[in-house]
């Protein structure tokens, strides 16, 4: 049987173990809680520079945006000037084709005129001699009432309607003066 010396000392050891392994216990809460605030300044750190950056791409995104809204716009006056071109190009095709038939219209009828005048000229010629010297008299005469007061010209063909020409307006872009934002200052690491 143990004495009862022998079983306060056990009992000593016992605490004694105790005590040590409540201030192994400290130090390692002590420990954990100094890691954590690091963890804590590290994190900060993190989240300030993820705002810095988040700040920088919004404002990158929106000077990028602005750069492609004015080439949308750019891209859409060219599409209205072809408009214009194409239109006007329809208008030319329309206005010769109709030279075209009215001249061959007219040069068929010019030519079969100028055949039954010419017959017809030498016919009366032979018929009529003096009636053809004064039919020359009359002419002439009727050439210079001509000079001196002319006849009304004959109104022209109406030409098409002017296609629209559009204006470019260049736009006014926002967030052009863009840079990025300075880096910020580092968190110190320690407690």
């Amino acid at each position: 049987m143990p004495s009862i010396q022998d079983i306060a000392d056990q009992i000593n050891a016992r605490l004694n173990q105790v005590v040590t392994n409540t201030a192994d216990t400290a130090q390692n809460t002590a420990d954990i809680r100094n890691e954590l605030v690091q963890t804590n300044g590290r994190l900060s750190q993190i989240d300030s520079r993820l705002a810095f950056g988040l700040a920088n791409l919004s404002q990158g995104l929106f000077a990028l945006l602005q750069v492609q809204l004015a080439a949308l716009g750019l891209l859409d006056h060219h599409r209205k000037q072809n408009d214009t071109i194409i239109c006007e190009l329809e208008n030319n095709k329309d206005l010769l084709g109709n030279i075209m038939r009215k001249l061959g219209n007219q040069l068929r009828m010019s030519e079969k005129t100028l055949e039954s005048i010419v017959r017809i000229e030498g016919i009366t010629e032979r018929v009529y001699s003096s009636e053809a010297a004064d039919y020359d008299r009359n002419h002439e005469l009727s050439q210079k009432i001509e000079k001196c007061c002319p006849s009304k010209p004959i109104p022209e063909e109406e030409c098409p309607k002017d296609c629209e020409v559009p204006i470019y307006r260049e736009p006014r872009l926002n967030g052009q003066d863009w840079e990025p934002l300075p880096t910020p200052p580092r968190v110190n690491r320690e407690g």
